[in-house]
């Protein structure tokens, strides 16, 4: 699949449930396999406001999609815009049937310069969490093609879980979390490879999209 996905900083709060309309209505006119858009949920960090995200068959679907998406995210109602556009990577579904969950996607940005040999090992040890954490139900890992925002986004680790709280707790809290993941991102760890700056944002989810 050719995913987009956009995290969408707004002016007014008030204004989100309008913009989703919109961008919703776009996708479905644009044949979107799969969208979802909503708002994001307390305890996202640099997450933005609205969570948007499609796929596609094709990458010149998503090319007409994005080019049509793009006057939407540029009105002055629009503070900012984080987001990439990239192929589904590797990933694993123990609960394809997940309903009223919760989606999370993580941007980052690994260091332009580092080895190809270390961030693989960062990528093996990133997959290797739902095999740790059940509370991850469904997950992709993936490679940026093109990104637009606040960094250089490189890579996409998109997660589901039944709720909020398998997100903060199980995962955030997981000693295979902080003991093995962490130090990628460390700035006093000698493994650092990834920037500091990263975009952590979670919705609501009716059904699986992974």
């Amino acid at each position: 699949m050719y995913k987009l996905t956009r995290l969408v900083t707004v002016a007014d709060p008030a204004g989100v449930a309008a913009l989703a309309d919109e961008i919703h209505a776009l996708a479905t006119a644009h044949a979107a396999y799969r969208q979802l858009v909503a708002p994001t949920l307390v305890g996202s960090h640099f997450g933005g406001d609205l969570l948007a995200h499609f796929a596609f068959d094709d990458a010149v679907q998503r090319a007409d999609f994005d080019a049509a998406l793009a006057p939407l995210l540029t009105t002055p109602a629009v503070v900012s815009v984080d987001g990439v556009a990239y192929q589904s990577g590797l990933g694993g579904r123990s609960d394809p049937g997940l309903a009223n969950g919760v989606y999370r996607v993580l941007l980052l940005s690994v260091d332009e310069g580092a080895d190809p040999v270390v961030v693989a090992r960062f990528e093996g040890e990133t997959r290797m969490m739902p095999h740790y954490i059940p509370a991850i139900r469904n997950w992709q890992l993936s490679r940026a093609d093109k990104a637009v925002g606040a960094r250089r986004w490189t890579h996409i680790w998109e997660q589901e879980y039944a709720d909020a709280s398998g997100l903060m707790g199980p995962y955030m809290m997981h000693p295979y979390h902080w003991a093995r993941i962490d130090r990628w991102f460390d700035p006093e760890c000698p493994d650092r490879i990834v920037d500091a700056r990263l975009c952590h944002s979670f919705c609501a989810l009716e059904a699986s999209i992974l």
